[in-house]
């Protein structure tokens, strides 16, 4: 009895992850900057890959041992990119307030003051 529905509660994971991936495509590409589709991504990471691997790994046990190893792997190093790269973008912005020459090439200005962070040109309606 047991054994009949495994494969159903793995299609019904793999479709809960790609509806969650999906919806995170989605607040990705409509996010007006930087920092909120950078969350976006990062949720969709724990809560769209996690039950596609559980669902890889009902199979067997070393399946579900490697797939869990990956998804504790992609749970430590997710917040940790996303946090890199908010800071790195939020150094930016401070950098163009101020108004400090570019460090790469010695001369210029690294960003033009006044901008607000990365923004992306709305999608056409």
């Amino acid at each position: 009895m047991m054994a009949a529905l495994l494969p159903w509660l793995a299609d019904v994971l793999v479709v809960l992850g790609l509806v969650v991936l999906t919806i995170s495509v989605f607040g990705v590409l409509r996010m007006p900057d930087l920092f909120r589709s950078l969350h976006a991504a990062s949720i969709a990471t724990a809560l769209g890959v996690g039950p596609l691997l559980i669902a890889a790994g009902i199979g067997g046990s070393t399946i579900l041992m490697r797939g869990s190893l990956v998804l504790g792997f992609m749970l430590l190093t997710a917040p940790v990119s996303a946090h890199a790269i908010a800071r790195a973008e939020r150094h930016a912005e401070d950098r163009a307030a101020v108004g400090e020459p570019d460090p790469m090439t010695g001369d210029g200005w690294a960003i033009p003051a006044g901008r607000q962070g990365l923004r992306r040109p709305r999608a056409r309606r």
